[in-house]
């Protein structure tokens, strides 16, 4: 048994009652001691000649361990949320093959992000929602947009689509505004929105297309 252990073991054909008996034979006791903080266990183990030797092995998880996502993960959506909505976010995560904590489910291997799971990460690790962090910035809601222009909240959408003002998305199809610190688009009435447009996007100052000339008394 001193040279043949190691195939002995190995065998296929070896069950596990005969494996406990051949470890009755070479080992004298053994002890554990768990150390739940490190998630490890340190095995002591005493031979038959009084050698001992002492290895230390990761705790297997449990259900709810198993399920519970990543700390990476949690950190890389934190900072994603910076520059991301909710889609954005599971998009990324889905393309660098990371997946939630629901796959170790029985089952559900392949299951994927969505944007209503990086929003239940959000609320349930307390990060810093993307609303708030553009509102930390200054942008502005759609009816502060328009209060602060003097115009129809209507005519902010359109402005922010022709590029007159930025709009950022803070979830699907809501946003906040980012309105410039000078120059600040005034409603025109002579002069088309889309030639505005193209000359605030030239970076140029728009110029009526139109005058109206009094003539002197």
């Amino acid at each position: 048994m001193t040279t043949d252990f190691k195939k002995i073991w190995n065998d296929p054909d070896t069950s596990n009652r005969e494996r406990k008996r051949l470890l009755a034979y070479i080992i004298e006791d053994v002890t554990l001691i768990k150390f739940p903080e490190e998630g490890t266990t340190r095995i002591h183990v005493r031979f038959k000649g009084g050698k001992t030797e002492t290895f230390t092995v990761m705790n297997p998880r449990n259900l709810s361990q198993l399920l519970k996502t990543p700390p990476p993960i949690v950190e890389l959506v934190d900072k994603l949320l910076a520059d991301h909505i909710y889609d954005e976010i599971a998009e990324i995560l889905n393309a660098r093959g990371l997946r939630p904590g629901g796959s170790a489910r029985p089952g559900r291997s392949n299951a994927c992000f969505t944007a209503q799971r990086v929003a239940y990460l959000v609320r349930e690790y307390g990060l810093r929602s993307r609303y708030d962090r553009l509102r930390d910035r200054g942008l502005l809601t759609h009816e502060e947009a328009a209060a602060r222009l003097g115009v129809h909240e209507w005519t902010v959408e359109d402005w922010a689509k022709r590029g007159l003002i930025k709009r950022h998305a803070y979830n699907g199809h809501w946003y906040l505004y980012e309105l410039p610190e000078s120059g600040l688009p005034t409603k025109r009435r002579w002069h088309r929105l889309s030639d505005r447009a193209a000359d605030f996007n030239a970076g140029k100052e728009a110029k009526p297309s139109h005058t109206i000339e009094r003539s002197a008394v």
